[in-house]
């Protein structure tokens, strides 16, 4: 748990007074009026001990989607056809995927209700599937690449927020975004990148990149940090995959720059990769993938456009001069 305020000594007050009511929500047993709310903090407690990105989903799911909607509602008052409107509204609003992880979390915290008596059964049980399909990225096509990056790399925010050399070198290498935010300038040597923060131990690999991707990532490891994470915040943390995707939607809707998200890059490179010849093993290596036929069924589109070239990433990262 964290707290934010304006001195240290406001958010060592905060963060206390959090901990103080988590500790007397969930102090006692689960009753039959114990708020939505206060059953999410004793499931997240529950899940303490799993791997941080799973809290960090379950947390988010819990604060950020269920309680802001039904946090008020008494455990006996969590019936079937609410939980269902529920989950159909966050389908509607935020896609199914966030409604998958917000049904599954929704039952873990209805389990710990019918453990306690406090409903006869667990209602999340009744609810209908989740039909709904998400729509896969959109690859950004080869010919519009080339003007999207020098928008961004003009946009003195963009720039300034260390956005646009994000978003530059998921472009040049379809680098996942958790893999990119995970690198440390140490990962860092001349022309070649070590990505070691992968989903997948076929993730973990060694790419030498673009150069003008090459050039920008040997400013970076010569300037102030030489240390630490390769793109971090403007107080040179790590960032935090959730702040830095919302940081990129607004930029995008700001600059006109399409409904593209960090995935459409990779699925690019993909392209790019495959128009210049490379077989799909090479491909898929190249973007941490363990098995090629998936590279080759969701990476390798013919729809986006572009000339084969002798070098696919090299003119993938070209930028107009002035």
């Amino acid at each position: 748990m964290e707290r934010f305020a304006p001195s240290k000594a406001k958010a060592e007050a905060a963060l206390k007074k959090a901990l103080t009511t988590i500790q007397a929500s969930t102090a006692t047993e689960v009753k039959r009026e114990t708020r939505l709310s206060d059953l999410g903090e004793r499931f997240l407690l529950s899940k303490a001990d799993r791997a941080p990105r799973t809290v960090e989903t379950y947390t988010h799911s819990v604060r950020k989607v269920i309680v802001p909607r039904i946090g008020d509602l008494a455990v006996t008052e969590a019936t079937a056809d609410r939980l269902q409107r529920t989950l159909n509204a966050i389908a509607a609003e935020n896609g199914p995927g966030e409604a998958k992880k917000a049904r599954a979390v929704l039952s873990g915290m209805m389990g710990l209700a019918a453990r306690s008596d406090a409903v006869k059964t667990n209602p999340v049980r009744e609810l209908a599937p989740i039909q709904a399909k998400a729509v896969g990225a959109t690859p950004v096509p080869l010919s519009e690449l080339p003007g999207l990056l020098e928008k961004l790399a003009a946009d003195e925010q963009a720039a300034a927020s260390g956005l646009a050399d994000i978003v530059m070198f998921i472009a040049g290498t379809g680098a996942r975004i958790t893999e990119a935010i995970g690198l440390d300038v140490g990962d860092v040597e001349g022309s070649v990148v070590t990505i070691r923060k992968s989903k997948t131990k076929a993730g973990e690999r060694r790419i030498t990149v673009p150069a003008a991707v090459a050039d920008r990532l040997k400013t970076l490891c010569s300037g102030e940090h030489r240390v630490g994470p390769l793109f971090p915040t403007p107080l040179g943390k790590r960032r935090d995959r959730r702040n830095i995707s919302g940081e990129w939607q607004a930029t995008r809707e700001r600059l006109g720059l399409g409904d593209y998200t960090f995935h459409s890059f990779r699925k690019t490179v993909g392209t790019a990769l495959d128009q210049a010849g490379l077989s799909p093993r090479d491909v898929a290596e190249y973007l941490g993938h363990t098995n090629p036929s998936l590279t080759m069924n969701t990476y390798m589109s013919k729809k986006v456009g572009g000339s084969r070239a002798a070098d696919a990433l090299e003119s993938l990262m070209h930028i107009r001069e002035d």
